[in-house]
């Protein structure tokens, strides 16, 4: 009887968060241009006050939309890991995987505690924010057909805008957390509304919508509540972008998808044009004349060039390549030939600074994306073909004078001898005070890995960790 009256509780509280959840937003009608091709009957019914009618007309819209392409993903040949699938599937219970660094996820309770904060490490908070299990719970919707993913996604969507509002806050104070400030009542706003989560979702999000938007879950009425919400993320970002950094052309890039992923906002071309205008410019401010990226970080630098890279191929895929320049499309070129130079037979990166290792496949599948936009590159072909079609860079050793990377080598094959080393000048932030390091392939292996990154930022005892790790003569992990 117990279990049953359990049960029966728990359905009730799902109604009633449904119920909820379903509020037709009326305003997200407001934020649309009803003059763009395809929204006649939404602005017909909009005319006549049809509210309901309107949202209705909106979601078939997007149900039968055809003008937008998504580089990102193929919903013809759509795949999901072992790992994705779990992550979805924990996620159903609530347990949410946030940061590889962490394993195995926690689990943020049935009332979802959206604060909570197992491990003071910022990161662990701030990328909780970037609802990472949310694409692998729209992939095994998308491939299952099992409502049950749909139905979670649509409540923890809702049940996030609620429990995280956006209130004002000072532009500066975003950043606090990063050197272990956090304080006051806007703590949650710093780490939910810090501009590189909004980013984060603000991307992501275009590839959920897609997955979600032909389940019966998403009704007319949560639509709305994910336009409003979208169109939140997008204005907060123009306001507040960061200063500088890889933050900022994340952000950049991230408001070109907005702009075009969603043209039917009044306000897209005004997004669009903010995130091309941000990358045309940081392009020549962040990277060096040897290709390296100013952090001189090899894991930021891939970043980096994949930002790049995704605004250039949402803007082919939907007609604006014409506003990213040749010079900015030879620079992102430019940036591969480095990374290339500085990697090791197996695909891997040196861990200097706050790199991260990275994996072979992932390595390869960055290549194949790049063989897209440089279709007539031998070399980037040689690598994202595994040798097996066109050939290597033409020298063996390299040396990038600016960025200060040396690279020794004496063939390209998997049984090389390779030692890449750092001294460069004074990077930004993920720069970690290690110049003279070095690390040493032979034999097939690494022989000194470097020790990469550990944590970013947190309390006084992770800032302790961090430091010391930080330090040149801990290059073993």
């Amino acid at each position: 009887m117990k279990t049953l009256k359990y049960f029966l509780s728990i359905l009730l509280l799902s109604v009633a968060v449904v119920a909820e959840a379903q509020d037709l937003r009326k305003e997200a009608l407001d934020l649309m241009n009803l003059d763009y091709l395809g929204l006649e009957k939404v602005k017909a019914a909009y005319a006549e006050q049809e509210w309901d009618e309107a949202t209705q007309a909106l979601l078939d819209y997007y149900r039968n939309r055809t003008g937008v392409v998504h580089p990102d993903i193929d919903l013809k040949h759509l795949k999901i890991s072992k790992e994705e699938q779990r992550w979805a599937d924990d996620a159903l219970e609530h347990t949410f995987f946030v940061h590889k660094g962490y394993q195995p996820s926690y689990n943020y309770g049935k009332d979802i505690n959206w604060q909570y904060w197992p491990v003071q490490d910022n990161e662990l908070r701030w990328q909780l924010h970037r609802h990472k299990w949310f694409t692998p719970m729209g992939k095994a919707y998308r491939l299952s057909s099992d409502e049950k993913y749909a139905k979670e996604w649509t409540y923890q969507y809702v049940d996030w805008i609620k429990k995280n509002p956006l209130t004002q806050v000072e532009k500066e104070e975003y950043e606090l957390v990063s050197a272990g400030e956090v304080k006051g009542n806007a703590e949650n706003v710093r780490f939910a509304w810090r501009p590189l989560e909004v980013s984060n979702r603000l991307q992501d999000q275009t590839c959920q919508f897609l997955l979600f938007i032909s389940s019966p879950a998403f009704t007319p009425e949560f639509l709305t509540e994910f336009l409003v919400n979208y169109h939140r993320h997008a204005v907060h970002i123009l306001g507040n972008y960061s200063d500088q950094g890889n933050h900022l052309l994340f952000e950049a890039q991230r408001m070109v998808y907005a702009g075009a992923f969603f043209p039917e906002f009044k306000d897209a071309t005004a997004w669009r044009e903010s995130g091309i205008s941000i990358l045309n410019r940081e392009i020549k401010k962040q990277v060096y004349a040897d290709g390296g990226q100013y952090e001189l970080d090899p894991h930021y630098h891939l970043a980096a060039i994949n930002i790049f890279c995704k605004a250039l191929r949402m803007a082919d895929a939907n007609g604006f390549r014409k506003e990213l320049p040749e010079e900015y499309v030879n620079t992102v070129k430019n940036m591969i030939e480095f990374y290339s130079n500085i990697c090791f037979p197996d695909y891997s990166n040196p861990c200097f600074s706050d790199a991260k290792l990275g994996d072979r496949p992932a390595e390869i599948r960055n290549y194949q994306e790049w063989l897209l936009i440089f279709p007539d590159c031998d070399w980037i072909r040689y690598y994202a073909t595994e040798g097996r079609e066109g050939s290597p860079l033409p020298n063996l050793s390299h040396g990038a004078l600016a960025s200060g990377f040396f690279t020794f080598r004496n063939e390209w094959k998997q049984d090389a001898t390779v030692m890449v080393v750092k001294a460069g000048p004074k990077g930004e932030w993920h720069c970690q005070p290690d110049n003279g390091t070095f690390e040493l392939w032979f034999n097939g292996r690494n022989l000194f890995p470097d020790s990469g990154s550990y944590v970013y930022a947190g309390d006084a005892e992770v800032m302790k960790l961090r430091n010391w790790f930080r330090q040149t003569m801990y290059i073993i992990p």
